[in-house]
């Protein structure tokens, strides 16, 4: 689980996000690693979850299944 907190942002701000076109074909309407990471206050939790998948994660569960570790 993670969160992310956003700046307030104006309209202008919005605006011009969305001229970017970035916005267009992003869950939630934003990419952390892109211009939408200027909006953001912080986060909690793993930022690979936030852009889409967890590295930490995938390497576990593929662990699990071949029973190879990275220890």
């Amino acid at each position: 689980k993670s969160t992310v907190t956003f700046d307030t942002l104006d309209d202008a701000w919005i605006d011009w996000y969305i001229s970017t076109g970035e916005p267009m074909d992003k869950a939630g309407a934003y990419a952390i690693q892109g211009e939408g990471g200027r909006f953001i206050e912080g986060y909690d939790g793993d930022v690979d979850t936030i852009m889409g998948l967890s590295v930490s994660l995938t390497r576990q569960l593929i662990a699990g299944i071949t029973g190879d570790s990275d220890d």
